[in-house]
């Protein structure tokens, strides 16, 4: 019940911020899978948000929040299609019985799709947990996401 409760308030505050301006909205595969949003700040600066399952020791609930900063034009895909370059840090909280809590550090490449007010994105997150059980995780992910101007 507390996890349903958990989903709906992350979907109302997603709702809230797509009233405000640049805000995409979509669905992440991998590790975690789920859904992600991702918030403007300014050209070069975001931030990302995604709540899922990792799907790593077990099916635990994950939410990740990052800051992320921005190269646009970083590289071309077959010298037409340029793609950004990102990277970021955050915080990961995952929860089944216990809470674990780390620090995420992301890169990854996002192919904007203007004309269709989109991005796709591939993703990989060094995460360090430092609450209830130390070790270190790798979240690898792919998603898109639709953008509400």
């Amino acid at each position: 019940m507390n996890k349903i409760v958990l989903l709906l308030l992350s979907l109302l505050s997603f709702e809230v911020l797509a009233a405000r301006g640049d805000l995409g909205l979509g669905i992440m595969l991998g590790n975690p899978t789920g859904i992600n949003g991702k918030y403007w700040l300014d050209d070069d600066k975001a931030i990302d948000a995604g709540f899922g399952l990792s799907l790593g020791r077990g099916s635990d609930v994950s939410m990740h929040s990052d800051y992320l900063w921005h190269k646009r034009d970083a590289f071309y895909f077959n010298d037409v299609h340029p793609l950004d370059l990102y990277y970021g840090v955050g915080g990961r909280m995952e929860f089944e019985h216990d809470i674990e809590i780390g620090l995420r550090a992301p890169v990854g490449l996002a192919y904007r799709v203007e004309e269709k007010g989109a991005d796709m994105f591939a993703e990989v997150a060094p995460v360090l947990d430092f609450v209830t059980r130390t070790g270190l995780e790798l979240h690898l992910v792919f998603g898109a996401r639709f953008y509400f101007r």
